[in-house]
């Protein structure tokens, strides 16, 4: 679960702004959006909150708020910034080129809340500062800390009498890269031998299977949610019941040619390259593969899977509309936009497992009374899971005491120079009696454009 997360100098951010999911100290409305960890921790007691919306006027930095939180993913994950990052300081100083730009995420794992973060030069792409700290109680204890560009790293707790992971960290510190993806590379020896620094890897796993940040094209997605029947079956439930007119989904097997012809060449070398990774792990683990995936377009949606001999079969997903007594199958590109949309949503609703899901502009193409609906299902089908959705979104319907928590509720808003700034409706007081969407358009909470 996110609890919080904060950047700093980077595009529309000039001094640091958060986002926290920590449940409002004085709410005592829908405790069902919210989850309640098992930690002493005290700053969780109100709970963790299942749900949150960003508004805000265009181009006021509701999405490049969610950018950073990319950024930052991508980073931990890959070991290198991103290639444009020499611009991605914020431009309304000058002087802030020459500072760092700050990123700051606090989750939990195993209900403990962990906070880690960076300060990174983006015109080197050098990690000036970076550190790991969970929190007990109201006392923080570091894990691993690195105080400045010149200075190493420093460990607490678990890893404080690590001998292996000091000399590890004489190696790796001054790099362009994260410690924290550096520990995780090519480093399963160093784990097999010391058990104390395995949450390392825990951390490092949160980022990449447990966070993330949704955008309308995302070509190449492991999961196995749409490999079998029974999982295309809810998904054609989920869409009959959302009104798209689909009463089926149906798998038929095609060639890999026509799959390829639907990818960029990153795209094709990306999809070889982990179709390799699994046949390789399969045979050093000795376990027969179960790897799957989805390549999703706008024109087309292809699922392929692995065989237990590492063979690969791959299928073309069919969408069954019903005319009178008539079923007609359409590609994906016969679709709407919305029904597209929502296709892409719809894993915020079935996936079982623990996760964060950071969406951009939620109701995009889709009817506002379409984007009710989905919050509504959500809202449903999450009471009994730790799943999260955080979203930017225009439609006010949902600012309503009748959906959300006033907690629920951020508004990003363009200051006179230029920079964004988030503020939270709990913070503002907002009174239960107050019509919340009329009251956000008339101005009075800010984050609406000034025409």
């Amino acid at each position: 679960m996110l609890v919080s997360f904060s950047c700093g100098n980077f595009l529309s951010y000039d001094s640091i702004q958060t986002i926290s999911l920590a449940g409002g100290k004085k709410l005592r409305t829908k405790k069902g959006h919210l989850y309640y960890p098992k930690t002493s921790s005290a700053i969780l007691k109100t709970g963790v909150l299942k749900f949150a919306a960003v508004y805000g006027a265009n181009s006021a930095g509701k999405s490049n708020f969610f950018k950073a939180m990319n950024v930052l993913r991508s980073y931990v994950l890959s070991g290198h910034i991103v290639q444009n990052s020499a611009e991605l300081y914020c431009r309304i100083k000058d002087e802030n080129k020459e500072k760092p730009s700050f990123f700051e995420i606090c989750f939990l794992v195993d209900d403990v809340p962990y906070t880690y973060g960076l300060k990174v030069d983006m015109q080197k792409k050098l990690v000036v500062s970076e550190w790991l700290y969970f929190t007990k109680a109201e006392e923080k204890k570091y894990l691993f800390k690195k105080d400045s560009l010149e200075s190493g790293i420093v460990f607490g707790s678990v890893l404080e009498n690590c001998r292996e992971i000091k000399v590890l960290a004489n190696v790796f510190s001054g790099g362009e890269s994260p410690f924290l993806y550096c520990m995780n590379h090519n480093t399963k020896s160093f784990y097999e031998k010391n058990a104390s620094a395995v949450i390392l890897r825990r951390i490092f796993e949160w980022f990449a299977k447990s966070f993330e940040v949704i955008y309308p094209d995302q070509p190449i997605n492991d999961t196995a949610l749409l490999d079998d029947s029974c999982s295309l079956k809810d998904y054609a439930e989920l869409l009959k019941k959302f009104g798209t007119g689909i009463v089926e989904i149906k798998k038929e097997e095609v060639s890999e040619d026509k799959v390829k012809a639907n990818l960029s060449f990153i795209d094709k070398t990306n999809l070889d390259f982990q179709m390799n990774m699994a046949r390789t792990n399969s045979i050093i683990s000795g376990q027969k593969s179960h790897w799957s995936a989805v390549i999703r377009n706008r024109a087309n949606i292809f699922t392929i899977k692995l065989d237990e001999s590492g063979n690969a079969k791959y299928y073309a997903l069919k969408f069954v509309h019903q005319y009178g007594d008539e079923k007609v199958d359409y590609e994906m590109r016969r679709e709407s936009d919305g029904t597209y949309r929502l296709f892409q949503l719809l894993d915020v609703l079935m996936t079982a497992k623990n996760k964060v899901f950071v969406i951009d502009e939620i109701s995009r193409c889709m009817h506002p009374l379409l984007t009710i609906k989905f919050i509504e299902t959500f809202f449903e089908v999450v009471k009994d899971r730790n799943v999260q959705l955080v979203v930017t979104t225009h439609e006010t319907r949902l600012m309503s005491h009748k959906f959300l928590r006033r907690d629920e509720v951020w508004v990003c808003d363009s200051q006179a120079d230029g920079s964004s700034k988030l503020s939270n409706f709990d913070a503002k007081q907002v009174r239960i009696d107050k019509v919340m969407d009329e009251n956000y358009l008339e101005g009075n909470f800010g984050g609406v454009p000034r025409i």
